[in-house]
């Protein structure tokens, strides 16, 4: 919903003006009004509208001098000129100084309506610029300046209370999931942070309506909904960003239905049972199946507890397969690296459990190498190939091909290094940070669309990933080559 500021000096006009259209419905909400010039300076610095219309004739500050006054100011106030006269020598005057639209008393309807949408226009424009350039700041630094968080904040409407104790943050993930708006038009920011995942920061002081909204309106929808804890410092918003983003997998360690998960009002550890760890290392080291698996049932009682989310997931599912490897000299390729990929593979951590326990029974019953339905020979592996180039954009592992061309997967991992010399793992990040580059260094688009483009659905662990492989962050490597993001911000 966008802000909006009357200033006239005629009572009647600013109520005729009021009344020309349903302001909410065409999006936009009047937060104040003016009678006198100085009024609406004083109003507009104040609240930092998006729009304000403005009449030509007022006194103490003319509709001229007021817009040239916040023009000077460095206002981001989107100004539209309103007058009884068609005096296009102000208009054109006015334009100079950054209005954007002209009318003329008595309103019309569909005047106004189109004025409102170009304005709309321009202002989502500024907008999704301000978006990427707070996810840059949030990219490069893990606690961002608090101060120039708040002042990109302020620019996307959002006017940090901390009276009110500051902000919280929703995320919603499912690239269905209805968008979320707060039912009074309150003041909200939408950052997307990867395919199909958007972070919503909202004021503390709404909370209970939003998560009341939330529920009723978003979930039915989502995948699955986050909610971090309040904080009132605006340097702390990645810190919350990704604790929501845990939480709103709290349906894979639940029953798989999406759900709304709460993150606890403290950081805690990624740290596993050391006790559980230590039997499964016990039971690869003297491959006793049944200690391992002892361990693992150690560990699914703390997630059926509640102790465990996500992140345990993934520690245990990497460090289980790391062992595995060891023990049947295989290779770290079905290493998960991000949380989408977990879930879209397994959907509930209890059927990854249930893997598990497959894996080490066929370790330790001596399985390992290529399957009997194998399908050798240089052929089938430039099949392989050319699957995993097609595919690159979209989540893809080492189980994909063992599925697709009756592998094992140790097999396919010993192919990749034989016939490339490098991993399946490795190949594939190659493949797409060589598409990020290109896009990068020729495109436009922003880093998050890129970050989907390469098939990576968090963009946060795309910089990440981008840095480790060429040394520069994504917006460097950009600055580097020339290319910038276009006006689509």
């Amino acid at each position: 919903m966008y802000k909006v500021v009357l200033a006239d000096d005629e009572p009647w006009i600013l109520e005729s003006l009021k009344g020309t259209l349903d302001w909410q419905a065409s999006g936009y909400s009047i937060v104040g009004e003016a009678q006198n010039g100085v009024e609406a300076y004083e109003l507009i610095a104040s609240l930092n509208p998006d729009v304000a219309f403005i009449d030509i004739r007022m006194p103490g500050l003319n509709g001229l001098e007021l817009i040239r006054k916040l023009y000077e100011a460095g206002s981001d106030t989107l100004c539209i000129v309103a007058s009884g006269y068609a005096e296009f020598d102000y208009a054109k005057r006015a334009m100079q100084y950054g209005a954007v639209g002209y009318c003329l008393k008595p309103f019309d309807r569909e005047e106004i309506a189109g004025l409102l949408a170009v304005a709309a226009t321009t202002l989502e424009r500024r907008r999704q610029a301000v978006r990427h350039e707070l996810l840059l700041l949030l990219q490069e630094r893990d606690r961002p300046p608090g101060a120039e968080v708040e002042r990109l904040l302020d620019r996307l409407g959002f006017r940090w209370d901390r009276e009110a104790g500051g902000a919280f943050v929703a995320v919603v993930r499912g690239k269905d999931a209805a968008a979320f708006a707060m039912p009074d038009g309150g003041p909200v920011v939408a950052l997307r942070i990867g395919s199909g995942s958007t972070a919503y920061v909202i004021g503390r002081a709404d909370r209970a309506g939003a998560l009341a909204r939330l529920e009723a309106s978003v979930l039915p929808t989502a995948e699955g909904i986050g909610i971090g804890a309040a904080f009132a410092d605006p340097g702390a918003l990645r810190e919350r960003i990704e604790e929501a983003a845990v939480a709103s997998y709290r349906s894979f360690v639940g029953s798989g239905e999406a759900e709304i998960g709460e993150a606890p009002g403290e950081r805690t550890s990624d740290a596993l049972d050391a006790n559980a760890l230590r039997l499964i290392a016990d039971g690869f080291e003297r491959k006793d199946a049944k200690l391992a698996l002892g361990g693992l049932s150690a560990l699914e009682a703390g997630f059926r507890s509640g102790r465990y989310d996500i992140r345990h997931a993934r520690r245990l599912y990497n460090q289980v397969l790391s062992s595995l490897y060891r023990t049947t000299n295989g290779s770290s390729e079905s290493y998960v690296s991000g949380f989408g990929e977990l879930a879209s593979a397994f959907g509930t951590v209890y059927a990854m459990l249930d893997r598990l326990r497959r894996e080490i029974g066929d370790s330790f019953a001596g399985a390992g190498g290529e399957t009997g339905g194998r399908r050798g020979g240089e052929e089938t592996f430039a099949q392989i190939v050319r699957y995993v180039r097609d595919r690159f954009r979209e989540p893809i592992s080492i189980q994909d091909i063992s599925k697709t061309f009756y592998m094992h997967p140790n097999y396919v991992s010993q192919l990749f290094k034989k016939e490339l010399r490098v991993t399946f793992t490795k190949y594939v990040t190659d493949i797409r940070m060589e598409y990020a580059c290109l896009l990068l260094g020729t495109t436009g688009l922003t880093v998050s669309e890129i970050a989907e483009m390469a098939g990576y659905a968090d963009y946060f662990y795309f910089a990440r990933a981008f840095k480790k492989h060429t040394g520069t962050t994504p917006t460097e490597y950009r600055a580097k080559r020339g290319a910038g993001p276009s006006s689509q911000h």
